[in-house]
């Protein structure tokens, strides 16, 4: 069972998914403003990440949404809301569309097209060397990411939770997960109400109007919430305006 950390005693559980540059600690300041009263907070690592760094699998969609489905039976969650982060929003979908029987909402921060980024064949290679690569090769992935913006410590201290909470292996296996092959069925739609939080400075696709036409149509019940200056790691460059977003969209499941 995947490896997890639970904050607070409400009745409406809630699961949060890592990305592919660490695991969920990076969490750790937006947990501060959570509302610990009305929700139950778990912060679930994915295999190879984490607390579930010893962990192996395929890294797919299907394979990490029925580790999800698990957890949730475990933690006797009948229904409950998915969070998903860049590539852990190819699952928090999948689960949308194939089980929305149990969730309640769903929120995708900085989300990943359905179809993937549909990476050409001469980038896997790059993003494996990135994977299996030493630090300096990270970073310069890193820097590539933010585009600049963000200060050399923040790179730094990227890359090192990003070797120490994660296996070179898991970090190579999630690459097809939004890279190439993104959900079983791209466009089955869900009745799931779908938030999602976009950065005005990310890559263009996982900005606000490229999120809008992409999952307008598969997501009839979709709310989209841009954060201008904010790139792809809103829990980490504005941490109390994405509790506030996050926690005011889950408010009616209450």
């Amino acid at each position: 069972m995947l490896g997890y950390q639970q904050i607070g005693t409400g009745t409406t559980g809630v699961i949060i998914m890592n990305d592919w540059l660490s695991d969920t600690s990076t969490w750790e300041s937006a947990r501060l403003y959570l509302d610990l009263d009305n929700f139950a907070w778990v912060f679930a690592d994915l295999p190879g990440y984490g607390k579930s760094r010893d962990l192996t699998g395929p890294g797919t969609a299907q394979a990490c949404a029925a580790e999800i489905i698990a957890l949730a039976d475990h933690l006797t969650f009948e229904k409950f809301v998915i969070i998903g982060h860049s590539m852990s929003t190819i699952v928090a979908l999948h689960l949308a569309q194939s089980a929305p029987h149990r969730l309640l909402r769903v929120v995708l921060l900085c989300p990943v097209p359905p179809t993937s980024l549909e990476v050409n064949s001469s980038i896997v290679p790059m993003l494996e060397a990135v994977a299996t690569g030493p630090d300096e090769v990270r970073t310069q992935a890193v820097q590539q990411t933010t585009g600049g913006r963000l200060c050399e410590g923040w790179v730094r201290f990227k890359v090192n939770r990003w070797r120490a909470t994660s296996s070179s292996d898991a970090v190579l296996r999630y690459i097809p997960l939004f890279a190439t092959d993104g959900v079983p069925n791209p466009s089955a739609t869900t009745p799931v109400p779908v938030l999602a939080v976009t950065g005005e400075q990310d890559d263009e696709v996982m900005r606000s109007e490229a999120v809008t036409k992409i999952f307008t149509p598969i997501c009839p019940n979709l709310t989209v919430v841009p954060i201008a200056e904010c790139g792809h790691y809103p829990m980490q460059e504005t941490p109390p305006l994405l509790a506030t977003i996050v926690t005011r969209f889950l408010a009616s499941t209450q």
